[in-house]
């Protein structure tokens, strides 16, 4: 898939991309030529927990549709993609920090819809909250549980994905039937999905978490480069609005 990008002056670098110590992390997924996919994950030397969002209320979604990894209009024109992985903390600020405002200006009211991409740079903490969301996408609830885990993230690759918190988490979102997300998530339509996006992403050429690109009726994606604040959001969303 070929992209373009385009930049905000000053955008600073807010996400996970290579810096220090370089982990190469096997994600392996069956196909049916049996390929393993290699995802390079950083370690940048981080001790401490996760982003510190834990005030962070939930993502208000209500009234919105969701497809699958899909959330909004599917007529909307502009699609902001984003790939993130549910460890990064950078990801989690975009998600409580930024989210919001996207959602409530531009998804609620139809002008943009939002796709989530997620991948499992960081580790086994990763790929087990990716094959939850992503199986909460089969009863169209990713982007709550996705939310949920944000407000919840731990320090990465500590343990903190359990099943008690996934469950105690998923009980609180209306419609997700909580027994059948466990099943789903070592289903095998949740890998090909998986290795869906992670194919998505080595063709984009993604350099870390989140990254954003953003696609405007059936032209190529393009890459955008912002602060992740919600007034650049805007800029490049309304710019994209624009045509």
């Amino acid at each position: 898939m070929s992209t373009h990008t385009r930049r905000t002056a000053g955008a600073p670098s807010t996400r996970r991309r290579p810096s220090g110590l370089v982990v190469i992390a096997a994600f392996a997924i069956a196909v049916a030529a049996a390929v393993a996919l290699i995802a390079v994950a950083v370690i940048a030397g981080r001790g401490g927990g996760g982003a510190d969002v834990s005030g962070a209320p939930p993502l208000d979604l209500t009234g919105i549709s969701q497809t699958g990894m899909s959330l909004g209009d599917s007529n909307a024109n502009v699609v902001l993609i984003e790939y993130a992985d549910i460890q990064c903390p950078f990801c989690a600020h975009y998600a409580t920090g930024v989210l919001p405002t996207i959602v409530d200006e531009y998804v609620r009211p139809g002008k943009v819809r939002t796709e989530l991409r997620g991948l499992a740079f960081l580790g086994p903490d990763s790929e087990k909250a990716l094959r939850l969301v992503v199986a909460a996408s089969l009863q169209n609830r990713a982007w709550e549980l996705q939310d949920a885990l944000y407000r919840n993230q731990g320090a990465e690759n500590s343990g903190w994905v359990t099943d008690d918190l996934v469950r105690e988490l998923a009980a609180q979102i209306p419609g997700l039937d909580v027994d059948r997300l466990f099943e789903d998530a070592s289903s095998s339509e949740v890998t090909a999905q998986m290795q869906k996006a992670a194919q998505q992403g080595q063709a984009d050429q993604v350099p870390g978490t989140p990254s954003f690109f953003v696609k405007i009726g059936d032209a190529a994606p393009y890459k955008i480069e912002v602060p992740l604040d919600p007034d650049a959001f805007r800029a490049a969303l309304d710019d994209a609005l624009q045509g």
